[in-house]
């Protein structure tokens, strides 16, 4: 690698002592991009040429000289078309080619539109722009970017040789904008609420530290907007929904990443089942947008997000596992937690780690599990008839959560005793939840009857585009050792002469 860089900073030395800086250039104006061309010419017979001038840019992916003739395959973001430089047509451009042209260079070209004798629609060059240097060499073009942590590490670079990678990106806007318009049309608010927070909240999570100078107090990143979102509904909003950057200080693995996007949305006068309506519809709405259909094929098998999606309680669910709740007691529960290595503090987790193990991986169908533990729910609703379990959910696909929603506690009395539980909590378990006074403060001058929903963008877009590693569907993923990646301006560092 190191050869090869050298030989392109000897050119491009050779190049600004010759032509100039080739970094100047500040934009190009063109005509067209490169599958436009071929569907305007498709009509062209093999050796036909045609006086109509197209000015296309982009990236210089291959290069190959034939005597007097060289030809260069340029892709922009819509595709790619052949460049033909022709030596006895336009010399000048022939000799940039020759002389300073490497593959990764990107330029802007102008010439007539020809389809060769090999029936390629082209551009026969008659002008070149040099609008950018690429001092490194591309992957090489029939292997592609194959190693996984130079993708994670220099996803421009896995963006840039793996087209597959760019479309499922692009799916993943679909997907987003999707569940936004289902909201929109829901006559729902989009805002935004802080992210940087005195008081972190909403999710048990382990949160990011940092310091304000200025008001010289502790911040957090926050782990969720949803205490902000709460008092919007407090404020007179009825229905509000955020597409949120959170963040939590936990594990980096298949499944999560320190930083994430999922979408809140909370609606006044409604209630956990409405949740479950408005998650199956918003969802489907976005895989639809994204795919063309509710259908897509995950690790083998069809997932179809079309409403209504099956509903079932927890205690139910871990039933036809063979773990009959109603007939064990709770240091059972709690003992059988344990065997599967969990911590299992309380009842609520211990349910929870069953059913995490015993169940959850068969759930491949879209599924909402109902009546969550009530001790690990501090912000939900209790049953008035079971005040053991929570008006939650939580939604399943592809035997992963992709979802959590419930009926929002609303009482300011019973908001502050459970918060204060969970402070006691703050000694035994690494994740907890804060009092947070100034949110109880607002659920004094009253929250409606209110549902409120989460979704995990990254959860379901590993099912959209069937990559079940959270890296493959977040653009720039969280990874160690960036730092120790060297420049070309430290290995060459007299070419800072030049600049």
């Amino acid at each position: 690698m190191d050869t090869l860089v050298k030989r392109r900073i000897q050119r491009l030395k050779k190049l600004i002592e010759t032509e100039g800086n080739p970094f100047q250039e500040t934009r190009y104006e063109r005509t067209s991009f490169s599958t436009d061309i071929k569907l305007k010419f498709s009509e062209l017979e093999p050796g036909q040429e045609t006086d109509q001038h197209e000015k296309v840019a982009g990236r210089i992916r291959s290069i190959r000289f034939h005597g007097g003739v060289a030809f260069a395959d340029l892709s922009d973001y819509r595709g790619t078309i052949q460049l033909a430089f022709r030596k006895d047509a336009a010399p000048d451009a022939f000799r940039f080619v020759e002389d300073y042209l490497d593959e990764g260079d990107i330029v802007g070209v102008g010439g007539k539109v020809i389809r060769t004798k090999r029936g390629e629609v082209s551009v026969q060059v008659s002008q070149l722009v040099l609008l950018s240097k690429a001092l490194r060499p591309l992957p090489h073009e029939w292997y592609g970017l194959k190693d996984v942590e130079t993708r994670y590490r220099q996803r421009y670079l896995d963006l840039l040789m793996n087209k597959e990678v760019r479309e499922g990106f692009a799916k993943i806007h679909l997907l987003v904008n999707g569940m936004r318009e289902h909201l929109i049309s829901e006559e729902f608010v989009e805002v935004n609420t802080p992210a940087l927070q005195p008081i972190y909240g909403g999710a048990f999570a382990k949160p990011f530290k940092t310091y304000h100078n200025f008001l010289k107090q502790d911040m957090f990143l926050r782990i969720a907007p949803e205490l902000y979102l709460k008092k919007l509904i407090v404020g007179g909003f009825e229905r509000v929904f955020e597409v949120a950057t959170c963040f939590r200080n936990e594990s980096v693995d298949s499944r999560h990443n320190p930083e994430f996007i999922q979408i809140e949305a909370y609606q006044a006068f409604a209630d956990y089942e409405d949740m479950m309506e408005l998650i199956e519809n918003m969802v489907a709405a976005g895989v639809k947008k994204a795919a063309g259909t509710t259908k897509v094929e995950y690790q083998g098998r069809e997932i179809d997000f079309k409403p209504p999606w099956k509903r079932v309680t927890i205690e139910y669910s871990l039933k036809s596992a063979g773990i009959d709740m109603e007939a064990m007691s709770e240091k059972e529960i709690i003992a059988a937690a344990k065997e599967l290595g969990a911590k299992a503090p309380r009842l609520g987790d211990a349910i929870e780690e069953l059913f995490s193990d015993k169940v959850q991986p068969s759930m491949i169908q879209p599924t909402f599990v109902t009546h969550f533990p009530a001790d690990i729910s501090p912000l939900a609703k209790k049953f008035p008839d079971n005040p053991l379990m929570a008006q939650r959910f939580e939604a399943y696909a592809g035997g992963v959560e992709i979802g959590n929603a419930y009926s929002e506690l609303n009482n300011p009395i019973e908001q502050f005793m459970r918060f204060r539980e969970e402070e006691k909590l703050r000694r035994k378990a690494d994740e907890h939840m804060p009092m947070d006074k100034d949110y109880v403060r607002a659920l004094e001058y009253g929250l409606p009857p209110t549902g409120g929903l989460g979704i995990g963008i990254g959860r379901v877009s590993s099912i959209l585009l069937d990559r079940p590693s959270l890296k493959e569907v977040i653009l720039f993923p969280t990874v160690a050792g960036i730092d120790k990646l060297k420049t070309v301006a430290e290995m060459f560092p007299k070419m800072q002469e030049f600049f």
